[in-house]
């Protein structure tokens, strides 16, 4: 009686041994007797987190302000790490694309309006709507709808934006003081703030023996888009033909404006040369044209006063031109656990830290004293005068699935305007010869 009662219990602890060890596998190996050595039947049930990689351009405070977020995310969601992968904005597109093609690319990214295209031509961005749209605690409705076209696909949709800021024009308080002249938020409530006054403004900060610029449209000497599309639009050119099949900037109103870019180097020295990375918190620029974004570098400004303005108009407008950041899952591995954080990092909550820099695209934070007193600078009357009223009026760039090459083709088409070694006329001439075959 003794023997068979030891012989069941052999047999039941045989049973239960073989039950564990073969859990969610179905089968026994000794992969998972080497588990039980190690710690027993619940180590070996522990999973490896799922890490995520999230790529991001922008500077130091920028990428501060994510890494709170995802700090807080991986509290929420304890079984996911996320990486933040840093690039530079001037070779973002490029390093991606290569990413993607080597099958080593982030599982969600930010995306500028230029980028996207490309990448939606291509196939390498995966549909969210399902997963925003379904989501009640998302509240996808919040989000503006005329910042959501450039994602949309007939139902598919492929991003969310987070930031759609408005070029504007940061300027030094204390420069214009010292020269006895009205400030460019002045002169713009006088309905005066135009290219002949910015000019006038530019010539009379200028002070060569001081090394001091009036003005400087160029944050990165490698991105003319950003600075030269709204001194085109303003003047009545355009990059592309309406169909975005053609290239458009050899006219007149092209002509103009690039010739006034030049000049602002090359004849009357109010602009710094091409190369020299002087920047605005030196207190040796007057006026300089950037996102809002750039807020994140100016509030560290303790020299000098400085403010915000509207772009200065001419024949047709300010040419405001508006910027897009949006947020998007990649083809990867683990797109499940990306469109969540996507859900996360493009919240109402999330937004409401991002607008410190960002102007968000979400109706209850825009709309609300949360965008608006996010930081002490600028006041929220420069806020409202610079950001706010000029976003109805403010284009997004053009965008194309060729934008890469042809950004680089006139990247490098506009050394010759940097080197005085061509002509505006044939400048533009050469653009249209070389951009056109890229337009189809």
């Amino acid at each position: 009686m003794m023997w068979t009662r030891l012989l069941s219990l052999m047999i039941a602890v045989l049973i239960v041994a073989g039950c564990s060890s073969g859990a969610g596998s179905g089968a026994f190996d000794g992969k998972a007797v080497e588990g039980e050595e190690a710690g027993g039947s619940e180590a070996a049930a522990v999973q490896e987190p799922v890490k995520l990689k999230f790529s991001i351009w922008g500077n130091d405070a920028q990428k501060a302000m994510v890494e709170g977020l995802v700090d807080e995310y991986e509290q929420l969601h304890p079984g996911i790490e996320v990486e933040i992968m840093t690039i530079p904005f001037a070779d973002y597109q490029q390093k991606l694309s290569i990413m993607l093609a080597s099958r080593t690319a982030p599982d969600a990214g930010w995306l500028a309006e230029r980028m996207i295209p490309q990448l939606l031509e291509s196939g390498q961005l995966v549909d969210i709507a399902a997963e925003v749209k379904e989501d009640p605690g998302y509240n996808y409705a919040d989000i503006y709808p005329s910042t959501l076209d450039i994602f949309k696909r007939e139902d598919r949709l492929y991003g969310i934006p987070f930031s759609t800021p408005p070029v504007l024009i940061y300027y030094n308080k204390d420069l214009f003081l010292e020269k006895g002249l009205k400030t460019p938020t002045e002169l713009y409530k006088e309905g005066k703030w135009n290219y002949e006054e910015f000019l006038k403004a530019a010539r009379s900060l200028t002070d060569s023996q001081q090394g001091i610029y009036g003005v400087k449209l160029v944050r990165d000497w490698n991105n003319w888009s950003d600075a030269l599309l709204p001194l085109f639009w303003s003047h009545g050119a355009e990059l592309f033909d309406s169909s975005a099949t053609a290239f458009a900037l050899n006219s007149p109103a092209g002509r103009e404006a690039l010739q006034l870019y030049s000049d602002m180097m090359f004849k009357d020295k109010v602009h710094p040369l091409p190369g020299d990375e002087l920047t605005f918190d030196s207190g040796r620029i007057g006026m300089y044209t950037d996102r809002y974004s750039y807020t994140s570098k100016a509030r560290a400004v303790t020299d000098f006063e400085w403010d915000i303005a509207p772009m200065p108009a001419d024949v047709k407008g300010t040419g405001t031109s508006l910027g897009y950041a949006g947020v998007s899952v990649f083809e990867t591995r683990h797109p499940a656990e990306a469109a969540e954080f996507l859900k996360f990092i493009t919240s109402a909550e999330a937004m409401s830290v991002t607008a410190q820099y960002f102007v968000p695209s979400r109706k209850s934070v825009l709309e609300s004293d949360v965008f608006l007193r996010a930081a002490s600078k600028p006041s929220p009357e420069s806020i409202q005068l610079a950001v706010l009223d000029q976003i109805a009026d403010a284009r997004i760039a053009p965008g194309h699935k060729n934008w890469q090459q042809i950004d680089t083709k006139i990247q490098r088409l506009l050394d010759g305007l940097y080197t005085q070694s061509s002509t505006v006329d044939g400048l533009l001439g050469q653009m249209e010869l070389e951009v056109n075959p890229l337009m189809k």
